[in-house]
């Protein structure tokens, strides 16, 4: 995967977890039933991470300039 690539698709997902984790917030998602509200947390900070992680890979790479 190309340095731009992780970057651009680190910054998305990691926008998109974010997003969503505030939102459970603001709207109270935290408190649904017990399966979808821990589902919704995990699956929301599963992607945050998976986004936070590419996008410093990308980063990494970036700096390291080409191999």
């Amino acid at each position: 995967m190309s340095t731009q690539t992780k970057l651009a698709l680190g910054a998305v997902l990691s926008t998109f977890g974010a997003l969503v984790i505030v939102l459970s917030v603001l709207f109270e998602w935290t408190a649904a039933p017990r399966p979808w509200g821990f589902f919704l947390g995990f699956i929301s900070g599963v992607v945050a991470g998976l986004g936070v992680t590419l996008a410093i890979s990308g980063l990494i790479d970036r700096k390291r300039g080409p191999s």
